[in-house]
Parts: structure tokens; sequence; C-alpha cells
């Protein structure tokens, strides 16, 4: 049974007293006393019947008897003074004297919904509950089912979907719910989830932070206090590369997990308002086709969406068009729901007759228009309650011009009536959000807390502007209620009318109070700190905070979101003379430049970019202008050879007045280091290197370390001396790691693949690429998992699995190199040394001709790491094609462009070459001319893939030339440096049957070769 009263529900079945649908907590005792009197209001209660009925006669003091009455006038908003509901007679007893109707379970959210007068609930709401109740069916049964609630600000939606909820857990479902804010939910990214995540791990926690670490580890680093430090230190090297497409698939995976125990309803309120990161986990959950018992409910308003721009009802028509959802619209109620609840509402339906048509003329039949009407109404005594009837005291109540017009009018003027301690209380609240606490509220008036609490509570008892929400507990132990307003509408007009410069004050005490409450955690709610101090003017402290909140942002993969908190600080920057301008517009403008660069707004970050060193010109700081030119250099690696080049010889233009050799040097050795990477071997380029490299040995300092390791990197390599060169990868791969640099890591994981390409480690290149590659996939990383399967098709290619490097090049979707010239080339580089492999020279031509168009059509030259492979591999395909002139042409070209290196690995391949195609074209002194200078390489250094080319070509030579001996001595050599190769694998390996499945084949060739008849010299 339901017994309702003023605002409040006595549930005897739950046994739960509730206010506007927030439990208040009883004793037990205190709840049967309270009950007793509501069941017999009708006549007075002795205390003997009390004693009697809730304590079994046994003897109890005239105290505690006392005590308990009083807890339940505390409950119900009623005093011993005031005696509004619990009446004492004085030697009679006690009776209940307030208006009371009973009511079924089902009809309970129609009286006391959360924040809205709810009679709305039920009335004119049966169709929307009917494809509530079908949904239900189909997620029961593990059909995942997405819902819009729409409609406009005061319609009711949320009193819908708390009726919703209250029907779904009775069927067994468990709850998520997350809720979007006005002011912060467009910068703070995945917000509503977040909080629905924390909020069911605070009520469940163990169950549900084991399903997130099994299923969404990217979404444990998001709750804050659910991990230790240790813990949470591998979770971050376990998501290292993420991209927020990882975050988006690993929270859909999390509910349909969730959804194999318990069926689930994910609620997300005001979605007109949310950051476009939780869009996307909408979509892309509503579009998913595994099995998930979940049904979403999602609400928003269409009119708010559409002048603001925001893409929710696009995504919704979207989702409409391809039938992966419905759209539960609630709309204005017709006169006769309009009837209907004033019946409810006043449990007279002769008086609802007659006030329906005045009350749906003046409100058209909006909810919160109809229930303010009737407050107000009743608060001017123009309905009144006479013997527990209620009537109409005046027939003109509706003609009267007092009556207000609008909604606005209307709560205008309910807090017209308030006194000024309770207006400068809503003030306040209004400054610290729609949801706020009471300590916060405290320290914006400067009074005490617990007083401030004790006002809220009698504003809330006395008025309908604000509601219990719950508790607030800060990180400096203070403890106070949580409250809200019952519609934004009553915060936004208190808002709006605050003097600017009350307002002003009051978000700055509202801040630092914050600020000193979440002294050492403030990163976990920066953006309510940056908001405060913005408003209030403190100036110094917002920009502060959006930097933190920049970097929270960027933690959870929200780069976008990271990138306009920063665009609040550069514009915070213009509004006040900063103590360091200059520094902290460099150092914003650089940050954002990392925000956007990871996001993909490759053009914004250089344009940021530029716009620094244009600052750091002005106030004439060379060393910032160098630092913007190397990092525009850096970033246009991969990307635009053009602006990259140009950057790198602005630096060298700009260092030359440099008076700090080391900086000189280390700038001067970062644009070298580019030049050699895109335009080849210049002595004048690796001195430079060197340089920096000596210069820099006892560094500490990241920056120069990642410099230095990169410089180091690319000389090393051109040089062959690939241990030092995979050593300057690992270590750039751990600095730029450490400090989540993903563009960076991927720059050094590439040269630590081509060191242990020629090093012959395969199996710790196939180790560490395998495990990047899955955790690339993980991380829903495209580029990144397209750079790892073309580096694994390199290793296929040099194992001698043609096959395998194909299918693996054709897996990476050319549309992922769009933007990236290097990764593209490497691509038809490997695509076209399979193609020879498989004796397929027209698909090799095709690659070939592909590169040669780009490179005309973009005016740019092949990096060297793909250069040396294009220049050996045109030379192979010309020899297999019989092309010897143009064969000898590639292979010059290769050895001239590693000769002054010296590159002695891709040397000795060269001269190999060279040897093979004067064989070709019959000139024996030079072929054994170039075989003995590709020998004395091999046979001094440990190039195996060199080795291997090398010793077969000195096996075919000696062998065609009639020197059996020497054949089989390189035959034997060549044999067993592809079998040293093929230890990288096991027996069953495909790359181990590869290599000796080849160096069986050649073999025999070689063995078939020494039984013919010597060639005439």
């Amino acid at each position: 049974m339901l017994y309702l009263f003023d605002d409040f529900v006595l549930d005897t079945d739950q046994r739960e007293l509730r206010r506007d649908g927030s439990p208040i907590p009883l004793q037990p005792q205190v709840f049967d006393l309270l009950e007793y009197l509501i069941r017999h209001r009708a006549r007075v209660v002795t205390k003997d019947d009390l004693i009697g009925a809730i304590w079994g006669g046994r003897i109890v003091s005239e105290s505690a008897l006392t005590t308990r009455i009083n807890a339940a006038r505390t409950g119900i908003g009623d005093s011993g003074e005031a005696q509004r509901l619990i009446k004492t007679l004085p030697r009679k007893g006690v009776r209940f004297i307030g208006t009371v109707r009973e009511a079924a379970r089902e009809v309970e959210s129609a009286v006391a919904p959360p924040k809205v007068e709810i009679s709305s609930l039920v009335v004119g709401r049966t169709a929307p509950f009917e494809t509530i109740d079908r949904m239900t069916r189909h997620a029961l049964s593990g059909q995942r089912q997405m819902a819009f609630v729409t409609g406009e600000a005061g319609i009711g939606k949320t009193a819908f979907i708390a009726k919703a909820i209250e029907r779904l857990t009775e069927q067994g479902f468990d709850l998520l719910y997350g809720r979007c804010t006005e002011r912060f939910g467009t910068d703070e990214v995945f917000l509503p989830l977040i909080d629905a995540l924390v909020n069911r791990y605070r009520a469940n926690g163990p169950e549900l932070i084991s399903a997130v670490r099994a299923h969404a580890p990217t979404w444990i680093l998001q709750l804050p206090g659910v991990i230790d430090a240790s813990e949470r230190a591998a979770f971050q090297d376990e998501v290292f590369g993420a991209t927020r497409e990882r975050m988006l698939r690993e929270f859909c995976d999390l509910l349909e997990a969730l959804s194999a125990g318990r069926p689930w309803v994910l609620v997300l309120e005001d979605l007109h308002w949310s950051d476009f990161a939780t869009l996307d986990v909408v979509s892309r959950f509503a579009r998913g086709n595994g099995n998930a018992r979940v049904l979403a409910l999602c609400s928003y308003r269409p009119a708010d969406s559409a002048v603001d721009g925001h893409p929710i009802r696009r995504l919704h028509r979207d989702l409409e068009i391809h039938g992966c959802c419905s759209e539960l619209r609630l709309d204005r109620l017709s006169h006769s729901e309009v009837e209907r609840y004033l019946a409810l509402r006043f449990d007279d339906a002769e008086l609802a007759s007659s006030l329906s048509k005045p009350v749906f003329e003046r409100t058209l039949g909006h909810p919160l228009f109809v229930a303010s009407l009737l407050k107000h109404l009743i608060d001017q005594e123009s309905i009144v309650e006479t013997d527990g009837r209620w009537r109409l005291s005046s027939q003109a109540a509706f003609a009267q011009d007092r009556i207000p017009d609008s909604l606005l009018n209307m709560i205008g003027h309910e807090l017209d009536r308030l006194t000024d301690n309770e207006r400068r209380l809503l003030d306040v609240a209004s400054v610290a959000g729609e949801d706020f606490s009471a300590a916060l509220v405290a320290a914006g008036l400067s009074d005490d807390a617990i007083d401030v609490e004790r006002d809220i509570e009698a504003l809330v008892r006395k008025d309908h502007v604000l509601v219990r929400s719950g508790v607030s507990e800060w990180p400096d132990g203070t403890y106070s209620g949580s409250y809200a307003f019952r519609h934004i509408l009553y915060q936004n007009i208190i808002y709006q009318n605050l003097p600017p410069g009350h307002r002003a004050q009051t978000h700055k005490r509202l801040g630092k109070r914050l600020e000193e409450a979440h002294a050492g955690r403030s990163p976990e709610i920066a953006p309510v700190l940056a908001l405060h101090f913005e408003q209030g003017r403190e100036f110094p402290s917002a920009l502060r905070y959006l930097r933190e909140a920049a970097e929270s942002s960027t933690k959870r993969l929200g780069h976008a979101e990271a990138a306009s908190y920063l665009t609040r600080a550069l514009g915070i920057l213009d509004r006040f003379d900063a103590a360091d301008e200059f520094s902290a517009r460099v150092a914003l403008l650089r940050q954002r430049s990392w925000a956007l660069r990871s996001c993909g707004d490759l053009v914004g970050s250089i344009r940021d970019l530029r716009d620094m060193i244009a600052c750091a010109e002005q106030a004439g700081e060379i060393k910032q202008q160098l630092n913007g030119l190397t990092a525009v250099s850096s970033l246009c690696l991969r990307v635009d050879r053009h602006a990259c080049l140009e950057a790198a010889e602005d630096v060298l233009s700009r260092s030359q007045a440099l008076a700090d050799d080391t900086f000189k040097a280390l700038v001067q050795g970062s644009s070298a280091s580019v030049n050699l990477f895109l335009n080849g071997w210049r002595k004048q380029d690796a001195t430079l290197c060197d340089r920096a490299i000596e210069l820099s040995a006892s560094a500490t300092n990241y920056g120069i370390l990642i410099r230095r390791n990169g410089i180091s990197g690319i000389v090393d390599c051109w040089r062959s001396r690939y241990q030092d060169c995979r050593r300057a990868g690992t270590e750039g791969k751990r600095l730029a790691r450490l400090a989540g640099d993903v563009y960076t890591f991927v720059l050094f994981n590439v040269l630590e693949s081509i060191a242990l390409i020629h090093l012959g480690e395969w199996r710790e290149l196939r180790r560490e690429i395998t495990a990047g590659l899955e955790l690339a996939v993980r991380n829903a990383n495209g580029p990144s998992s397209a750079l790892c399967r073309l580096t694994l098709a390199w290793l296929h290619v040099e194992a001698m699995d043609f096959d395998g490097a194909r299918e693996l090049c054709e897996s990476v979707d050319d549309s992922l190199l769009v933007g990236d010239q290097s990764t593209y080339f490497h691509k038809r580089a490997v695509l076209a040394k399979a193609y020879v492999g498989l004796n397929d020279p027209s698909g090799a031509r095709r690659q070939f001709d592909d590169i040669e168009r780009r490179r005309h059509e973009e005016g740019i030259d092949i990096e060297f790491t793909a250069a040396t492979q294009v220049y050996h591999c045109l030379g192979e395909y010309y020899l297999q094609v019989d092309d010897f002139a143009q064969a000898q042409s590639c292979a010059r070209q290769l050895h001239d462009y590693v000769a002054s290196a010296p590159d002695l690995n891709h040397l000795a391949q060269a001269h190999g070459l060279l040897a093979r195609t004067a064989l070709g074209l019959g000139d024996s002194a030079e072929a054994q001319l170039h075989l003995s200078r590709a020998l004395e390489i091999v046979d001094n250094a440990d190039f195996p893939i060199a080795s291997w080319r090398v010793y077969r070509t000195a096996a075919e030579i000696f062998a065609k030339y009639g020197d059996v001996d020497r054949a089989a001595t390189y035959r034997l050599r060549f044999v067993e440096t592809v079998r040293r190769l093929a230890q990288n694998f096991e027996p069953e390996d495909r790359l181990h049957k590869s290599l000796l499945a080849v160096l069986a084949t050649r073999t025999a060739q070689l063995e078939a070769m020494t039984s013919l008849p010597p060639r005439p010299a």
C-alpha cells in the first residue's frame, strides 16, 4: 500500500518513506509508528495504542515514545512547534491530521517522481509505456534496444524515465545511469558514461570493476579511486597508444558482457548537452549486432539541439532510418488528459471538470506549466482545501491579472515570495550548479555549513524550488547533503538575474573552496574549477585548471575536447596581463598542437606550431622559434616532405646565431637527420649529427634525450651500425611511452624494426611487432595497425614467404595511408619484392609504376629506408625479365646512393647485384671485381640478408666459371646463413618452412650448376 500526503509517499511494501522520489531514512520503529498513525488517522491514537502496536506491550519510557514521535515528525518535515501533520492532543494522545490519499503501487510514480509534479507521468503516457514493454520483451531475449525519449523542457522526460526504471527494475534489470549537465558537458569527454560507472561502482563495486578489468581496461583508468598506483601504471602501459575507437568498442563490449548475467538498462539523460564521444558510444551500441540484454533510454530536447547545432538529433534520425532505435516522444497533454490529471491531483471529478478548460487554455497542456499554475493558484488561495475537499474559491481566479501568463513569470513570482536569507541561499546555489552540496553553498555564503544545510532543508520542506539528491563527500572529509533544483529553469532564471559582480565573486569563492577540498586531486574536477575561476575572473587559476582539464581529457583519449579547453585558455590569456604571457602562450599553443595532432587534425596542429614560432619571433626568443620549427619538421616527416624539409632548412639558417653550443648542436643535428632520412647521405649533415650526439652525451632531459636518440638512430642506420640503431630505437620507444607520445613512439618503432630486420633477429622482431599489432587492433588504431602489418610483411618477404607478404600488404587498406607518404611507399616496395619473389613481373611492375606516379605527382623522393629496397628490387626485376642493362643501371643507382655513407650492408648488396648484371652482360672481369668487393664486406660483418644474397651470387658465378671448390664453399655459406635465419622460428612455423623450402630449391639449382661444363672465359 502507498500512502500519499504533501510531497511524501509512505510505501508499506518496501518499508520506505520518500519525498519527491528520494528515500528518507527512518528507523524501523519510527517507520512503524508513522504507518500506524496514518492508518488510524481518523481518530486520536493513545500512548497505550502505540506501545501495544509498536513495542508489543513491553514497558517503554515516556522519553522513548517522545523520541520516536519527534523522529517521525522530522522525517516528514514537521516539528513539535508547527504540528502541521502530527498533532499532539494533551492528555489524550496523537493524531495524524494531514490529507492522505491511498494508492496502489502501480500509480505511485504518478504521485512522487523525481523533480517534477508527477501526475503527468501516468496521464497521457500510455503509448510510450506500451513501447517500453515491447522493447523490454526484445531486450530480455537478447536483442539490444535503443530508445530516444524526446520532448521540450518540462514535458516530463525525467519523470517518465524514473517510472520506466522502476518497472524495469521489477523485471530484474540492473541500472547504469548517467546525466549530462549544461555547462560542463561539451568539454568533458565520456562524462555521463564515467558517472554511470562510478555510481554503479559505489553501489556494487567488486562485480562491476571485475567486468571492467576484463572487458574495458581503457575505462578503468577513468574511474577515480578504483585501482592503486601500481595497478594504474600497469593499465597505462597496457592501453598505451589506445584510440577513442577502442574506448567506444570496449564500453559496448562491457555492456554485452554484463548483460550475460542479467539484463541492464542504460539511461543517459539530456544528451543535447553531451560531449560528442558519448554520442559515438550510443551510435556504436545501437548499431551492434551481438547479443545484449540491454535497453538504452536516452533523453534529449530536439529544440535545444537544433539551436546549438548539436549532432544528437542527426544521430537519432540516422539510427531511426537504419532501424536501430525507437522514439518515445512525450507530447503535451490533451484537454481530457489535463482533466484526468486534475482529478488525480484533487481527488474530485467535479472540480477537475470545472478547472480543466481554463487550466488547459492557460498552459496548452504543458505538464510543468500545469503543475506550476496549480501550485500558484493554491499558494494564492484561489484553490483552497476545506474539510478535506478542494474547491475553487473564486470563479474569477483565472481572469485575475496577478496570475502569470508564462512559466517564467510563475517561477519569478515564486522566487519573489522567498525571504532574503532563502534568496541568498538560492543565489549561491544557482552558481554552484543544477546539483550542488550544502557545504559548497556555505562556502559561497561564508557561513557555517551545518547552519546552511539546515536552512536548505527548511527550504526543501517549505518550497518546490529544491529537492534532495543524496549526499556529497569531498577528499578533505567534508560531508554534507546534496540538493538539486527541481527544474533547470529555476537555476537559469536565478543565475541570469544575479548582478555580474556578485556572480563573479561567488564563482571565485566556490572555486577556492573546491580547490581546497580537492588539494592533490584537482584533476578529478579540473573542468569545474576552471569554470568557476574563469567566471570568477581569477584568470591565472582558470588557466592552470584548463590545462589540467585538457590533460585529463587527453588521458581519456578526448583529444578534441582537450583542444577545446586549450582554446578557452588561450582566450583567457588575452583578458589579463599574465606575468609571463609569452611563455604561457607558447606552452598552450604547443599543448594544443599535440592535442590536434592526436585527433588527426594535422593542419591545425601545424598551424598552432607556426603561431608558436611567430609568437617566439615577436618576443625575440630564438630557442622557442627553433623548438617550434623542429616540431614542425618532425610532425611533417611522414606526411608532408616539402614542409618537413623547409622547416629543417629554416632551423639550420636561424640556428647560426645561437650562443648555446649544446642547444645549437641539437637543433642542427635534428635538422640534419631529417635531411639524411629524406634526401640521402651528405657528409655535412652527418657531421652535424655527430656533433649533436657528442655534446648531448650526458643529457638527462626528456626532450634532449628524444632528439639525441632520433638523430643517433638515423645516422647509425645509414652507417649499418644496426646494434646501435636498435638501442636508439628501443630507448626512444621507452621515452615516448613514458610521455604518452604515440606519434614519436611510431617513429622509433620504425628505426628499431629496420635494425632487427637487418640484424636477422627476426624472432624478436616478430614478437615485438605482433604484440604491437595486437595492441593497435585493441586500441582501434588504424594507422599503427597498418604499419605493424607492413612491417610483418617486410619480415615475410625477407623470409621468402612471398604469398604471406602479399596477403599482409593487401590486408592494409590504402585509405589508411592517404596522409602517410612513408608507409605508402613502404607498402609498394614490399609488394614489389613479393611479386618478384613469386616470379610475377607484371605485378611488380604495377608497384613500381605506382611509386613513380606518386613521386611525380607530389614532387617528392623516397626516404632512404624504402629507397634502398626499391633500387635493389628494381634490379632484381630487370634481371628477371632479362633486361641486364636496366638491371645494371639500378644496381649502380643503389651503389651510388649508399657508398658515401658508407651503408656497407646495402653496398655489399649493390656489388652483388652489379656482379650478377655483369655476368648477364658477359663481362666476367667486372663480375668478379664486384663479387670480390661484396665478399670483402660480408665476410667481415654480420649482415645476414646481404650475406646469403652475396654467397648465393658467389656460388653461381664460381659454378658458371667452373671453380667447383669455391662454388661449393659459398654454397655452404649460403646454406648456413639461411639456416641461421630459419632458426628464429619453430620447425612448424610458416616462415621456418618458407626459408627451408627456398633454400632447398636454390641449393638444388646451385648443385646442378656445378655439374655443368665450365663456361668459357
